[in-house]
């Protein structure tokens, strides 16, 4: 048979030009480079194999006969093993790791190692295929050779369905197009045996892999020119992947995007080229990464290196660095974190790197901050509480209790505040100091207020409406920042008030001074859209932090709380008091309802009324209970209060005794 390898120069020609670029342009190490230049070599090798076998049977009375039998057992080889490394390269670029890795491998190993075995007794059964007078013909088994390959396409189409959820589209794209590509080659070659096209399908996939994934210039950064996030990532992911130990060194530059502002573009990235060439020059080739425009990550293989290159970069940032006759001092923070001790996933690193620098953020200037086993057990308590405040939202597991107001003047409870509380199977009860801010921070809190909200109507539409006697006209509901910033925060309340009929006026949301001044604008349109349906408005925590009388003159509250911590204060220190004592008199004249927190004794109660405050709320009139158990407390409350009022006394010792 005459056969035509037009299609195999034309692959090896491009093939040829792939390795020369792989060869001589900068690789970053790791599994996917190692497994991508021996698919390369293997594959150009197989197309050679190909065609050089071709012109020997072509010429069989000028080539031995042992030479093309060497050069067919090659050929049969090599293309067993350019299959199973497309493989095994799938497997690294979807990032299969853990038992799932132990599986896949093995689910390719085994055929790959039964196809060996069938070539390597093919000279003595013809399996494959047997010479007969110095030509060749194929054997009982050569279709197995397109069942092999076959194999290999749905194995690499299971890894990616498998895999969906942590691959990505570009990865996906090539495994299809690989696999439509290579069928059609199969077919093709199947139909027409004398046209050689197999290395058609290998070219097609080389060429996608090495533009798409395995191309250099991906993992460069173009501001510096050394390694970027994905080939930190890829280099990370290859050091964990291979059980190995090191540190991970992360140079964050403090508040940058101020001395980007004042240097402007071409020279602040001169000045990150600067740093960078620093670090390439002190740390190594493949070491060190450009991983955010404000931070460097860099690779210590040992303690002693580590302990060398923290010393050299802290010192080194002492200094001032020179840009344009520019002289430029630095602030930084250094993380540094060992694995596996510290972590042993990529979601951990980055979880425990921006946990270490938070806390670098509160100590200063060039600051150097180590995991230690304090700071580590930290992290995975918050990561804990993190999961246990994703199952809370998931299964609705937040609970409510409602805390009461005391009004001075009626001398009976008026309303309730309403206090989220998580108590988790395996933690127990969680602070809401603790999971509250994290829930803040990761946007999880208005899931968390939407579960509050609707407990908090079911609440009042079951018990409180159609019992005037309780006495409750409002109840408070927190709302975050994180909340307010939501453009469709009314369209979220509306609905639920309508659903359990509850009129807006019996809603009161309370809003922090850091919600008031984070989003002013915003704030402003909620209160106005929201107080149009009747919803009022409360400033809690007043007189902590920077609060002052200028919230009251530019956001209509209908109600001021002041915080627990300047009450305390005042008690025991002149200036808390008559600091205190202003802000009342301010408020008053205003006209603002006042609420005084933190109560807790009998004496501060009777203070806070010479002083004119109308409401009372804390731990003298009532702590924070679950639903059925603060109804029980306000009916024993208020009929004891009812009682009291007929004989106009103060409420005492014994009515707080009555009320528990």
């Amino acid at each position: 048979m005459q056969y035509n390898y037009d299609f195999e120069i034309a692959s090896l020609l491009i093939m040829t030009i792939i390795l020369l670029h792989f060869v001589f342009v900068r690789q970053f190490p790791g599994e996917k480079t190692r497994v991508f230049g021996w698919l390369l070599f293997v594959c150009e090798a197989e197309c050679l194999m190909n065609i050089l076998s071709c012109v020997g049977l072509a010429n069989a009375a000028l080539v031995p006969q042992r030479l093309n039998e060497v050069l067919a057992f090659a050929f049969f080889v090599l293309e067993g093993a350019s299959s199973y490394l497309v493989y095994r390269y799938f497997m690294a670029a979807c990032a299969i790791r853990g038992m799932e890795r132990t599986v896949f491998a093995a689910a390719g190993i085994i055929p790959f190692a039964a196809f060996l075995v069938l070539v390597a007794v093919t000279p003595v059964t013809g399996f494959f295929y047997y010479f007969s007078d110095g030509s060749y013909y194929q054997g009982v088994g050569a279709d197995y050779g397109y069942a092999y390959i076959v194999i290999f396409f749905l194995l690499d189409l299971l890894i990616v369905v498998r895999q969906h959820k942590y691959t990505t589209l570009r990865t996906k794209v090539i495994v299809c197009a690989y696999t439509a590509v290579a069928a059609a080659m199969i077919g093709l070659q199947y139909r027409y045996r004398e046209i050689l096209c197999t290395s058609v399908s290998n070219t097609v996939v080389l060429i996608m892999l090495y533009l798409q994934i395995q191309n250099p210039v991906v993992f460069l950064d173009t501001t510096t020119g050394i390694g970027n996030g994905t080939a930190f990532e890829s280099q990370l992911e290859d050091r964990l992947g291979r059980k190995g130990e090191g540190y991970v060194l992360t140079i964050h530059l403090s508040k940058f995007y101020h001395i980007h502002t004042i240097l402007g573009t071409e020279n602040s990235n001169e000045l990150l080229r600067e740093i960078g060439e620093y670090l390439y020059d002190l740390c190594g080739k493949f070491h060190v990464f450009h991983t955010a425009g404000d931070a460097f990550t860099v690779f210590a293989d040992t303690k002693e290196q580590c302990e060398r290159l923290k010393c050299e970069i802290q010192k080194r940032f002492e200094s001032d660095w020179v840009v344009q006759e520019n002289r430029i001092a630095l602030d930084m923070e250094t993380v540094v974190q060992h694995y596996p001790t510290d972590f042993k996933a990529m979601a951990e690193y980055y979880g425990m790197r921006e946990f270490l620098l938070e806390n670098a953020g509160k100590s200063g200037a060039q600051v150097i901050v180590e995991a230690d086993a304090d700071m580590i057990a930290q992290y995975r308590r918050r990561r804990k509480v993190e999961i246990a405040v994703a199952r809370a939202i998931r299964e609705k597991g937040f609970l409510v209790y409602y805390q009461p107001v005391y009004s001075l003047k009626e001398r009976q409870i008026v309303s309730l505040e309403a206090l989220v509380r998580l108590k988790d199977p395996e933690l127990g009860f969680i602070p809401p100091e603790e999971f509250i801010p994290l829930a803040e921070r990761d946007g999880n809190i208005i899931h968390i207020g939407e579960q509050v909200l609707e407990q908090c109507c079911r609440f009042l539409s079951k018990h409180v409406l159609s019992n005037g006697s309780l006495g409750i006209r409002t109840i408070h509901v927190n709302i975050s920042m994180v909340q307010c910033l939501r453009q469709n925060l009314t369209e979220t309340i509306r609905p639920v008030l309508e659903s359990y009929h509850i009129p807006p006026s019996m809603l009161t949301l309370e809003v922090t001074e850091r919600t008031a001044i984070g989003a002013p604008e915003r704030m402003l349109w909620h209160m106005h859209e929201l107080g149009k349906m009747g919803v009022s408005f409360a400033l809690d925590d007043y007189g902590s932090g920077n609060a002052n009388c200028s919230y009251l003159i530019h956001f209509p509250f209908q109600e001021i709380k002041i915080d627990k911590e300047i009450v305390w204060a005042s008690f025991h220190d002149k200036a808390a008091r008559i600091v205190l004592e202003n802000e009342i008199h301010t408020i008053k004249q205003l006209g603002i309802p006042l609420i005084i927190e933190g109560i807790e004794e009998r004496e501060q109660s009777e203070a806070m009324e010479q002083l004119g405050v109308e409401c009372i709320q804390g731990y003298y009139y009532g702590r924070p209970l679950p639903e059925q158990e603060c109804l029980r407390y306000i009916r024993t409350f208020q009929e004891k209060a009812q009682n009291d009022r007929q004989q106009a006394a103060v409420p005492g010792e014994t009515q707080r005794e009555a009320g528990r």
